[in-house]
């Protein structure tokens, strides 16, 4: 619904490279969406990849509390070893609740599974101690935007194959804490490897597909930095982009895609 909102604004109704990054999406799989890749046109879509999959500890709570996805990503990496990394964002939190949380995980109690990328910029906020609560929506990955260094070119080490794992920049970026690396160059370097992420991908589906329309979509792409720093190198590697401008890219959009959707099957 998201693709198809700026698919309409744009008046595009052809097959097309889809980028949807949000924070909450119901899948086809039942689990939770928001970092999807697609090709698709008005009437279908194909997933070709996206983030993995991770555990969303007291499901939407997590919002309120993003330190929960920053302990997700920390169990799955180091295990019960995550109190021993000494993490300035743990220090705020009784020990005794992060044991439930991963008791949780294991038991698979109230863990819902996302590849949302909201809740990747969540966890990291957290991790890197900025916003382990929010006051208000989206709060953790504003106040992310809000101290990138824009001198900094750099960016951390992910893993790109069926899916896109994190687990390296998630290492990495434990490593310059303990590094006391400042938190607008580690903001940066996450952002870069988001936008280096996506800009991989797309090439990949440009290969298999032969398509070079790339429309992007979400909430996520409120981001400043992450769209703009993406479309320019996007076009300057001949791909047409399309955003949303008139319609907004976040949840306000989707009710017209809904509807595009339904009118292309349906008249």
């Amino acid at each position: 619904a998201h693709i198809a909102s700026c698919m309409a604004e744009n008046n595009l109704d052809e097959e097309v490279i889809g980028v949807g990054f949000d924070g909450t999406g119901y899948g086809d799989d039942n689990n939770i969406w928001g970092s999807e890749f697609f090709v698709c046109n008005l009437k279908e879509y194909t997933r070709i990849n996206h983030f993995d999959y991770m555990p969303m500890p007291g499901s939407d709570k997590v919002t309120d509390e993003p330190w929960r996805m920053a302990v997700s990503y920390l169990y799955k990496i180091y295990g019960n070893n995550l109190l021993e990394l000494d993490l300035p964002f743990l220090k705020n939190i009784n020990q005794s609740s992060v044991e439930l949380l991963c008791n949780a995980i294991d038991k698979e109690i109230n863990c819902p599974m996302t590849s949302s990328a909201g809740r990747l910029f969540d966890a990291v906020a957290a991790l890197i101690n900025l916003c382990p609560y929010s006051k208000f929506h989206a709060e953790a990955p504003m106040r992310l935007e809000s101290i990138i260094e824009n001198k900094i070119s750099q960016s951390y080490s992910c893993s790109i194959s069926k899916t896109i794992s994190f687990n390296e920049t998630i290492e990495q970026i434990v490593r310059d804490l303990k590094r006391h690396v400042p938190l607008p160059e580690i903001s940066a370097k996450f952002h870069n490897t988001v936008i280096f992420v996506i800009y991989e991908v797309v090439k990949k589906i440009r290969d298999g597909y032969n398509l070079n329309k790339v429309v992007l979509s979400g909430g996520t792409f409120q981001n400043k930095y992450l769209y703009e720093n993406l479309e320019n190198i996007l076009t300057n590697d001949d791909f047409e982009v399309f955003s949303n401008q008139k319609v907004p890219t976040n949840d306000g959009g989707i009710a017209l895609g809904q509807l595009v959707i339904a009118a292309k099957k349906y008249l």
